[in-house]
């Protein structure tokens, strides 16, 4: 069953009171309410909250900032939305450095606030909604895998699903380097054959020879060289998962005998004449079109459909390219901070340059990629030019997007095609400015082109000023002058 996010209002008493009707349609479980700072770190500290609607005046004289520092650093996990009044810029400034998930200037715009609390939701369901089994605390349902695309959501959601059914054999579908092992072992940890054994047989990487084998055990003196009895790998998943990877590669001889496995639950070692019960379940990974091998005679039609059963196909890293900054995050901790190394930052342009390139090697081309960069460029900005040549060959640097003295916040990419399309050039009355033509009025050309950028970048945040202001390049408060001297309150929610 699905989690509910729980919010904690931290309002001054009497308050608001057009906030609870908003807050009760939006979360329909658990809501609760403190009136002052004074017991509101214990009940954080009691009680498991994901969402802090925090007004920074409460009847105690309790400083507003060093309670915003001391509630962020002790709970970063929780998504804090601070209410504060327009004119507090070291408030609001707090609130930026803290990285706040959201803040509301007031007097309150409820469209705002209904704005402010959807995002929440949706970004507390990446956490909660993968149901129960997820640990507290963890960004993503199954280690080793990051994704907040609706692709991998659905794949994760899939993976749930079909682990409750520990029978049905799986055969998982994707392109090299996708990740096709980590959802077989994701697929077991979260079935009920989780505390026996998983265990990964690569057919491609084994001689024809061995493979056998390797799968079935053989008994002693079966063959030249056969001393003793082996168990095979089969036998060594009984009641745990065997995950036969690269599928395609295996010799049509083997395909009969597994295919005996799948139907019989039983298996014979080599040199045996008799048959072993066993209870495993057959996870399968390929990257070949197996329906053309069926076609060319090269894999057996009955085996594939047995292996079929509940196919799972797992999206290449170019379909996805909106999760690239996420996994680049993973990959920089993993490769410098977790190894004594210091930090490498990759560029607005670079970032850029990764978000469009193919992506052949997929997710593992992506993490040797970032390993290559931490080992060579530790403590440093990657700029295009730091990147091997084969990501930069067809790239006219002068044309991508760069923000000046600025690294890129990660966070502003995960809508990365409406990033683009804000970041690609805004025209005067949709055509280029044609000087010939005569005198232009200098002064409102620039200010439609200045407030068309900042109702785009409203619109691309869903109205958050603060990471709208980040892709300006601006202070968040000479944006908020900008929007209150031109008015634009509201008009990026138009149509």
């Amino acid at each position: 069953m699905s989690q509910i996010p729980r919010i904690l209002l931290a309002l001054q008493d009497g308050a608001y009171k057009d906030v609870l009707p908003l807050v009760t349609k939006n979360f329909t479980s658990d809501q609760q309410e403190v009136a002052s700072a004074k017991n509101l770190q214990s009940m954080l500290s009691s009680d498991t909250y994901h969402i802090l609607l925090l007004d920074c005046s409460f009847p105690d004289q309790l400083p507003f900032v060093p309670l915003l520092e001391r509630i962020t650093a002790e709970h970063p996990e929780m998504l804090i939305i601070p209410l504060i009044p327009e004119e507090k810029d070291d408030y609001i400034e707090a609130a930026i450095e803290l990285n706040t998930f959201f803040y509301i200037t007031l007097p309150l715009d409820t469209s705002e606030l209904k704005i402010a609390l959807k995002r929440a939701q949706t970004k507390c369901s990446h956490h909660l909604n993968s149901r129960s089994h997820k640990k507290s605390g963890r960004r993503y349902p199954f280690s080793g895998f990051i994704g907040n695309c609706t692709k991998m959501q659905n794949l994760f959601e899939l993976i749930y699903r079909v682990a409750d059914d520990e029978f049905s054999t799986v055969l998982i579908r994707g392109e090299s380097g996708t990740g096709k092992e980590l959802v077989a072992k994701a697929i077991h940890s979260k079935s009920s054959r989780k505390n026996n054994n998983f265990v990964p047989v690569n057919c491609a990487a084994i001689p024809d020879d061995l493979l056998e084998s390797e799968l079935f055990g053989h008994m002693k003196g079966s063959f030249t060289g056969a001393t003793q009895t082996k168990q095979g790998r089969i036998q060594y998943a009984d009641r745990g998962t065997l995950f036969l990877d690269e599928i395609g590669d295996m010799k049509p001889a083997l395909q009969a005998k597994l295919l005996r496995v799948i139907q019989e639950k039983e298996f014979e070692p080599v040199g045996s004449l008799k048959a072993t019960p066993v209870d495993t379940r057959i996870v399968a990974a390929t990257h070949c079109d197996l329906e053309k091998l069926v076609n060319e005679g090269q894999f057996r039609e009955d085996l594939y459909y047995r292996l079929s059963v509940i196919p799972i196909q797992v999206p290449p890293l170019r379909d996805r390219t909106e999760d690239i900054p996420l996994l680049l995050n993973e990959f920089i901790d993993l490769y410098t901070s977790k190894r004594g190394r210091k930090k490498v930052v990759f560029s607005s342009q670079s970032l850029a340059i990764l978000m469009n390139y193919e992506w052949r090697g997929n997710v593992r081309e992506l993490e040797n990629l970032v390993q290559h960069m931490s080992i060579l460029y530790g403590g440093r900005t990657i700029q295009p030019k730091d990147l091997p040549a084969k990501y930069t060959k067809d790239v006219e640097i002068d044309t991508l997007p760069h923000h000046a003295d600025q690294l890129v916040d990660t966070s502003l990419f995960d809508h990365s095609q409406e990033r683009a399309e804000l970041l690609a050039p805004i025209s005067h009355s949709g055509s280029e400015v044609n000087l010939e033509e005569g005198p232009v009025n200098f002064n409102d050309l620039i200010n439609q082109v200045e407030t068309g950028l900042i109702i785009k970048a409203l619109k691309l945040t869903s109205g958050n000023k603060k990471e709208a202001a980040r892709i300006l390049s601006l202070k968040t408060t000479t944006l908020l002058e900008k929007i209150k001297k031109k008015e634009l309150n509201g008009l990026w929610e138009e149509n």
